[in-house]
C-alpha cells in the first residue's frame, strides 16, 4: 500500500499587529476572493474609498497584488480579522505616503459593511498609530479620507488626528488629509 505524503501545510502569514478583537496579517492567496466579494466588489463600501466604484475581479486582485503585504513586510495594506475564527472583516495598514511633499506613511483601513459602527475603525486606528510611532518611529502619520465620509472622519478624530488640507490624491479624487505628530501622540498617551 503506497501512501501519499501529506500535502505541505500552508505557511502561516505574518502577523502584524493584534488588539484585542482584531488580528492585522499579511495577505495570503486565498484572501484575494474573498477581498474581492466583501470589499472591493461592495458598491456601497467602495463608494467613498479608491476610485468610488466597486471593482471588477481582474481589477480587484491587481489592486491586492500591487498595495498588500504577502511576505515579511510590516508596512503596505494587510487583512484585517476579527477574534477568534479570523473571520476576514477588512483590510488596514500603514502605508507609504507623500500627500504633503514628504516621505510619511498613512494610516488607513477599509471595513465590510456589517462591521461598520462597532468601533474597528478606532481600534484598528489605535493600533497602527501606536506601531507607526512605536515600532516604525514615525515623526508623524496621515490619514487620507473622502470628505464626505462623515464616519470616517470621526474616527481620525477619535484618533486624535486634525484636518490639515483637501488634496487632489491620484486615482483617489479629492481627499482630505489629516494628521498626527510622533509628540503630540506621545502627550495623549503619556501614563
Amino acid at each position: 500500500m503506497h501512501q501519499q505524503p501529506a500535502p505541505a501545510p500552508e505557511e502561516q502569514p505574518l502577523v502584524i499587529l493584534t488588539t484585542p478583537r482584531l488580528i492585522l496579517r499579511a495577505a495570503a492567496e486565498s484572501d484575494i476572493p474573498v477581498l474581492q466579494d466583501l470589499i472591493l466588489g461592495d458598491s456601497d463600501v467602495m463608494r467613498l474609498a479608491f476610485a468610488g466604484a466597486p471593482m471588477a475581479r481582474d481589477a480587484a486582485e491587481d489592486f491586492i497584488r500591487r498595495l498588500f503585504t504577502f511576505g515579511g513586510s510590516l508596512t503596505g495594506m494587510a487583512v484585517l480579522a476579527e477574534k477568534p475564527a479570523g473571520e476576514i472583516i477588512g483590510f488596514a495598514g500603514l502605508s507609504p505616503c507623500d500627500a504633503l511633499g514628504t516621505d510619511d506613511f498613512e494610516i488607513g483601513f477599509v471595513l465590510a459593511r456589517r462591521v461598520w459602527g462597532r468601533g474597528i475603525a478606532t481600534e484598528i486606528g489605535k493600533a497602527q498609530l501606536a506601531f507607526g510611532f512605536d515600532h516604525l518611529k514615525c515623526s508623524r502619520l496621515l490619514g487620507l479620507v473622502d470628505p464626505r465620509n462623515a464616519p470616517s472622519i470621526h474616527a481620525l478624530e477619535k484618533l486624535g488626528m486634525r484636518y490639515r488640507q483637501t488634496i487632489a490624491a491620484p486615482k483617489r479624487g479629492s481627499r482630505s488629509v489629516y494628521v498626527i505628530e510622533a509628540e503630540e501622540w506621545r502627550r495623549g498617551h503619556a501614563e
